[in-house]
């Protein structure tokens, strides 16, 4: 299903309950144990009983991509505000992060340890996966391969370099998207591939916008509240978000 998001921004997550009504809500730094190395990361967890788990992978770590992109922050708070206690980690290399960064390679074994980390403190938690541009490849060919995943996130694909032929097969939920304006994953070459994927694919495209969803950031975090409220039974609608 495709869409295209218009009109002004809305708030982060929709229908939102009173900042007095909230449950108890937490944010952690972590160090998550990686194959080349400890791993830096902040979990935040809102409270209650946890629907899901979700995780998010930050862009290039050669372009200044860490896990405080704003495009990945404004994600993971949306997750954050259906219930979903969310990880935000550094890929190896950056920030507090050991190793090297290696294209991607060993950043899809960085993933599979956060989420054995998740999977860990939310044992019986479905995972979320999401990736914002390098990160949305590393995400969904991980998330793709790996059997704990219910549900995935893509954003700002860069098609122009990365080929996600790997998703015709994907018939869990898949939210994917994209600035019709970005420069590095045209939104005709993102149409057709979704032409050919199955029906759980829904594809959200923002008129005018390019790479970092500059004027779009509360409209694609409602997005990703949305999605996961609606494929991971989110139950805690009170979730406030800074």
């Amino acid at each position: 299903m495709t869409s295209t998001a218009r009109g002004s921004a809305g708030q982060d997550q929709p229908g939102h309950g009173s900042q007095a009504s909230a449950p108890p809500r937490t944010t952690q730094g972590v160090m998550i144990p990686g194959p080349a190395g400890a791993l830096e990361g902040i979990l935040d967890i809102p409270g209650g009983e946890p629907p899901a788990a979700a995780v998010f992978c930050h862009p290039h770590p050669l372009h200044g991509g860490a896990m405080h992109n704003k495009v990945v922050y404004r994600a993971a708070k949306g997750a954050v505000a259906a219930g979903l206690p969310t990880l935000r980690f550094n890929f190896r290399g950056v920030g507090r992060s050991a190793g090297q960064h290696d294209g991607g390679r060993g950043e899809g074994e960085d993933l599979r340890a956060a989420l054995a980390f998740l999977r860990a403190r939310f044992p019986v938690s479905p995972l979320l996966v999401g990736g914002f541009s390098f990160g949305a490849a590393v995400g969904l060919r991980v998330g793709a391969s790996h059997e704990d995943i219910a549900a995935l996130v893509g954003m700002g694909l860069p098609l122009s370099r990365v080929s996600f032929d790997f998703l015709a097969a994907e018939t869990r939920p898949l939210l994917l998207i994209q600035g019709e304006e970005d420069p590095f994953g045209s939104v005709v070459a993102l149409r057709r591939l979704v032409q050919r994927l199955p029906d759980s694919v829904r594809l959200l495209t923002f008129p005018g916008e390019g790479h970092f969803f500059s004027g779009a950031l509360s409209q694609l975090a409602a997005a990703v509240t949305d999605f996961c409220r609606l494929h991971l039974n989110g139950r805690n609608p009170g979730a406030s978000s800074p």
